[in-house]
């Protein structure tokens, strides 16, 4: 079990070469399936959203593609870094998702596994609306680099006193959308090439 605490500031030491990737509308994946539409896709909406009540259950979906132009590197951190809209106080878990999926076509009834053991955990509450909540990702993120897991991405689950509201990489104000950022000791710059669908597809990407 992987149960790590929320940091709520910006890497302040930094050893080894620092990579930030932060997607934009045409890169990133980041969507939500809502239980009392299963049918429905959230691809395009500019906010996520997880929420667990009786009949009105959501779930967040996040992944980033450019992440797997690292395979094979070494990390010493990982940091990922959401910017909370609205939020109720609660805990949320970002487990691993065993799947593909892609946020045109995800939907609740069709939304990909997750494992029921492999997770982050962290608390967010009222206090942190409009800001940065940053959560360490290094465990789950050197699996992902080290080839022991496939980069499938979070799924977002959790109890609160009401939704979670994230801004997605389709956020109107781009100083609000999702950040990850990577520290190790030879990381190159970030590199990857659109494809003719206007996605982003890395070297190593399956």
């Amino acid at each position: 079990m992987i149960v790590m605490s929320v940091i709520l500031a910006l890497p302040m030491n930094v050893i080894g070469n620092q990579v930030l990737i932060k997607p934009g509308p045409t890169i990133g994946q980041d969507t939500y399936s809502a239980e009392p539409f299963p049918d429905e896709n959230y691809g395009d909406e500019m906010e996520m959203i997880v929420g667990t009540y009786p009949g009105e259950t959501a779930y967040s979906y996040l992944r980033f593609t450019q992440l797997d132009g690292y395979i094979g590197y070494e990390i010493t951190s990982a940091e990922l870094h959401l910017y909370i809209l609205f939020a109720g106080m609660g805990v949320r878990n970002f487990w691993r998702v065993l799947e593909p999926w892609d946020e045109d076509t995800l939907t609740w009834n069709n939304q990909p596994a997750h494992s029921n053991h492999e997770y982050v955990s962290c608390y967010i509450d009222e206090y942190d609306e409009e800001t940065y909540v940053t959560i360490d990702v290094t465990e789950m993120v050197q699996n992902w680099l080290s080839g022991e897991w496939v980069n499938y991405g979070w799924c977002i689950i959790g109890q609160g006193s009401s939704p979670l509201r994230i801004a997605t990489s389709n956020f109107f104000d781009d100083s609000r959308r999702p950040i990850l950022i990577l520290v190790g000791p030879n990381l190159p710059p970030l590199s990857v090439q659109p494809t003719s669908l206007g996605k982003v597809k890395s070297l190593y990407s399956p």
